[in-house]
């Protein structure tokens, strides 16, 4: 068998050129898999997507570190190249001031991100995982749409 041969029985344009098999002579059904139907709840509605059977992404963690003890727990997720909304509302100042200050070194230690996000709110993210803002003002062309560089120091925060 020739090369263009293989080639268009590989891409089923070689049936009809040798004249020996014929369409009817595959079994679709078995050699593709059929989506299933969508199957109607008992109101009528059709669901537009299904539920995702398992998690395909990275998740994000939210912390909310009281004390330097919760806040090596945290600082160990970090080290796990995971994402982190620190959330440090709940602390005392002089406490949140310690913890953000110990978030913020061990995540540049491990050349992450740390972002403010408001008031005792910060992301911490992985150095493969950079925290960008979205200009909303309407980027114009050949403009970024994401500001990436944050010019404050974690000392201004």
């Amino acid at each position: 068998m020739s090369f263009l041969q293989t080639a268009m029985d590989y891409l089923g344009w070689g049936n009809d050129l040798n004249g020996d098999q014929t369409d009817s002579d595959y079994d679709y059904e078995e050699q593709y898999e059929q989506p299933e139907p969508v199957s109607r709840k008992d109101n009528g509605v059709i669901p537009l997507r299904q539920e995702r059977n398992e998690f395909a992404g990275v998740s994000i963690v939210r912390a909310d570190p009281k004390n330097m003890d919760q806040a090596t727990t945290v600082a160990d997720e970090i080290k796990r190249r995971r994402p982190v909304l620190l959330n440090l509302q709940g602390a005392a100042e002089p406490e949140a001031k310690r913890i953000r200050d110990f978030i913020g070194g061990v995540t540049y230690g491990l050349n992450g991100y740390m972002r403010r996000i408001s008031d005792w709110v910060y992301v911490c993210a992985p150095f493969d995982m950079p925290v960008e803002k979205l200009v909303l003002d309407g980027p114009r062309a050949g403009e970024p749409r994401y500001e990436t560089t944050d010019s404050r120091s974690i000392q201004e925060l």
